[in-house]
């Protein structure tokens, strides 16, 4: 399992790397598109990714009722914790909420995809 950590961590870098190089070109070269905070999105998503991913990994381990459980209570608390930062965050700066809440259900769409493939490659691996 640690090996398989190990490429997802580095899996996720080169990715979370691409989103950036696409993230910049694009705030870039269409000024006012993306919100100016892009990258501390990336960063806290990229995170999330890794927390959720690690806790299936090592509940995985376990039973498939313990993987069930954890993988339902992680994806209610990220989306909980995304919808909490989405309205500080537009109560506080009410002009960017859009551009905001748009590029963070981007990055999220992006890292969700990403984590449920390696969820698969997990389940194939258990096999």
């Amino acid at each position: 399992m640690k090996e398989l950590l190990n490429r997802f961590i580095r899996n996720l870098t080169i990715f979370t790397a691409l989103i950036g190089v696409a993230a910049f070109a694009v705030s870039f070269f269409t000024e006012g598109f993306i919100t100016k905070f892009w990258p501390l999105l990336l960063l806290l998503l990229a995170g999330i990714t890794i927390t959720t991913v690690t806790l299936l990994m090592i509940a995985s381990e376990k039973k498939f009722s313990k993987f069930s459980n954890t993988f339902m209570i992680a994806s209610m608390l990220k989306i909980l914790l995304l919808l909490i930062i989405i309205g500080g965050y537009a109560f506080k700066f009410p002009g960017d909420a859009i551009r905001f809440s748009v590029t963070l259900l981007v990055f999220y769409i992006l890292f969700l995809v990403f984590e449920i493939i390696w969820l698969l490659k997990l389940q194939r691996s258990g096999d």
